[in-house]
């Protein structure tokens, strides 16, 4: 399963491929001020409520135009 992060200065936008295949797809606001953990988190729970495994995730591609919020 491979991660897809655009982090842009208003929103993250996530999805998930599985066997080449768009599984799911998720918007999210971008904010500096929460840490790495609470996004962590958050794209966890997003993935098992999919109905998905989040440790089946192999790859993870991310794209940023927001310097802060790369920690």
């Amino acid at each position: 399963m491979i991660l897809l992060v655009d982090v842009g200065n208003t929103n993250i936008v996530i999805g998930v491929y599985k066997d080449n295949e768009y599984i799911a797809g998720w918007r999210i606001s971008t904010d500096s001020k929460k840490t790495s953990d609470e996004y962590g988190i958050a794209i966890r729970e997003m993935i098992r409520n999919q109905g998905e495994n989040p440790e089946e995730v192999d790859d993870i591609i991310i794209a940023s135009v927001v310097p802060d919020i790369m920690h």
